[in-house]
């Protein structure tokens, strides 16, 4: 398996590297997400199947389903992903790939066992897994393989499976998250953008599952990559939604960041949504409500910058990716 692996399991073949030269052998692309409820009364089992059986209150179920109000009643995440899917396969097409584009939720439907099926029973023996995510943790990659092998276990088709790497250094990729950031500079009045201070946030995680992970160091290398574009601005890391408990997670919190930043004078804040490629309940209220009237009390001139969705800089970065993949495949058969 390649580096986003971290376990060498094996599907139907001893060798999971996709031999991309064998046009009667067609390949489907598998994007992954985690998932969200596409109503408030899927709020409940949605909840139920992250928590995999851990005491899940009322209560909370109750706070989770107020959040999607505020943002509508559901997230548009599934939506969001549908479009990079469609715009993915006509980007592939345009560079002389046709392959269908699937899209697999982790955490509620469709599940990755679905598309999985329908690809099976199209014939389809070769799948590529694209996590929408550039950044890699053991616990997430882990999570994701599971599924993808028990839904291969179940089948009664064979299949061949691989999944990209960590793509965080893409340049196209850099370049989509430098024209948001540019995007969200604009919300400030001209003469005052060189004064705003970039926050990017990414989701915490608790210290033991990212002890030797390369998810921080990934993190920093993106932005590292977006700050050479962009230059003459103070930045911070800060992770958000981070779990209850006695349990340390990655620091410091966004919120914390916030305060230090206004007790220091400066006014001018742009929130990067580093994190996540998508807008989904994190982004939508998280950042855009509950974050905005902390930095409103604080008195900040709070924005932030778009997130990537569909847009044409990303869905051609993600072509690259899957385009680069495919050549060092390639590259690698005798």
């Amino acid at each position: 398996m390649n580096s986003v692996s971290v376990r060498n399991w094996k599907f139907e073949s001893e060798n999971l590297k996709l031999e991309t030269r064998n046009p009667n052998q067609p390949i489907g692309i598998l994007l992954l997400a985690f998932g969200c409820p596409h109503s408030l009364d899927d709020v409940g089992p949605f909840l139920e199947n992250i928590f995999s059986g851990r005491p899940l209150t009322p209560f909370l179920i109750d706070q989770v389903r107020e959040r999607y109000q505020f943002i509508g009643g559901k997230s548009p995440l599934l939506e969001i992903t549908e479009s990079q899917a469609r715009s993915l396969k006509v980007g592939l097409q345009k560079a002389g790939k046709a392959m269908d584009v699937y899209i697999g939720m982790r955490h509620w439907h469709p599940y990755i066992r679905e598309p999985l099926k329908t690809m099976g029973e199209k014939g389809i023996k070769k799948v590529l897994c694209l996590i929408l995510s550039p950044f890699s943790t053991a616990a997430t990659a882990e999570s994701y393989e599971d599924a993808v092998q028990q839904a291969i276990n179940d089948s009664t088709k064979k299949m061949k499976v691989d999944f990209v790497p960590s793509w965080h250094t893409n340049p196209l990729y850099l370049d989509a998250v430098f024209e948001k950031v540019k995007e969200g500079l604009a919300l400030f009045s001209p003469h005052r953008q060189s004064y705003v201070q970039i926050i990017f946030t990414a989701h915490s995680l608790p210290l033991s599952t990212v002890r030797n992970d390369p998810y921080v160091d990934q993190i920093k290398t993106t932005i590292c990559g977006v700050m050479k574009r962009l230059k003459n601005h103070k930045w911070h890391l800060a992770f958000q939604s981070s779990g209850t408990g006695d349990e340390k997670w990655l620091s410091p919190n966004v919120k914390d960041v916030l305060e230090i930043i206004a007790r220091h004078g400066t006014k001018e804040v742009l929130m990067v949504p580093i994190g996540f490629v998508s807008d989904h309940l994190e982004t939508l209220y998280d950042l855009d409500i509950s974050l905005k009237k902390k930095a409103d009390n604080l008195g900040l001139q709070y924005q932030r910058s778009p997130s990537l969705n569909d847009s044409p800089k990303f869905i051609k970065a993600l072509t690259n990716v899957v385009l680069l993949f495919l050549e060092q495949a390639d590259q690698a058969l005798p």
